[in-house]
């Protein structure tokens, strides 16, 4: 394992402006560094997982990042991206597949903010098409008190570098998988969850907390609240 299970806080990290970016702030909850990989090396599974929102008027400009995935899940707010000259409008609830290797660009729409998670993963990285799909037309696999509903996979992307699934967890339920070769991110919308990583106990008490999980460790996520609580489950590269 490169680094120790953590929990970090959206409220507790500072705005950062994303480079070639206009009107936007972002805030990453994990990168090649803070995950102990050695971020000129060729081993890291991310080079980011963050929250990223553009204003009114802004942009995310033109950028090509090579060999490596892109996801982005909207939040909230509507917008478009550009690639390759084709427009692809989305909405909240949606996942933006963007391949390695496309150029795009990514705007608001309307007169609200866009807010989104982004992810750029390289790590096994083959070539695929963008796409657009809605949380409510994923696939959907269900196990004792946990839905998934799978917008990114091998199968679904033909690229290996990383899944995405949204997870409802009802109470007094355990998210849990094997993930021997996968660094795992589960962002949560808000509720009070336990995570236990190796034995360790990690508080998840407050809205827009994310657990950044090694690979190869045993782990879970119990949701100690009366609510059902819904995550982003993040995984690079695919088990």
């Amino acid at each position: 394992m490169s680094f120790k299970a953590y929990v970090q806080n959206f409220y507790d990290m500072r705005d950062m402006a994303p480079v070639q970016h206009v009107g936007a702030h972002s805030r990453p909850f994990a990168n090649a560094a803070k995950m102990g990989y050695d971020p000129a090396g060729t081993e890291w599974t991310y080079q980011y997982f963050s929250t990223c929102e553009i204003t009114y008027g802004g942009a995310a400009l033109i950028a090509n990042h090579g060999p490596a995935d892109h996801i982005f899940y909207i939040l909230e707010g509507e917008g478009y991206s550009m690639m390759n000259g084709k427009r692809y409008a989305y909405k909240a609830g949606d996942i933006m597949w963007t391949p390695g290797n496309y150029d795009h660009e990514m705007y608001p729409d309307g007169t609200a903010n866009l807010k989104f998670l982004v992810t750029l993963c390289p790590r096994g990285f083959k070539q695929s098409e963008p796409y657009i799909k809605n949380v409510n037309d994923a696939k959907v696999t269900e196990k004792e008190g946990v839905t998934f509903f799978t917008l990114a996979d091998e199968e679904i992307t033909g690229s290996p570098t990383q899944e995405f699934h949204i997870v409802d967890v009802y109470p007094g339920a355990k998210l849990t998988l094997d993930t021997p070769k996968s660094d795992v991110i589960a962002y949560m919308y808000n509720g009070q969850c336990v995570a236990t990583v190796d034995g360790e106990k990690l508080e998840m008490n407050r809205q827009e907390d994310a657990v950044v999980i090694p690979m190869g460790a045993k782990w879970e996520i119990e949701n100690v609240s009366k609510q059902c609580v819904r995550f982003a489950l993040s995984l690079s590269p695919c088990r």
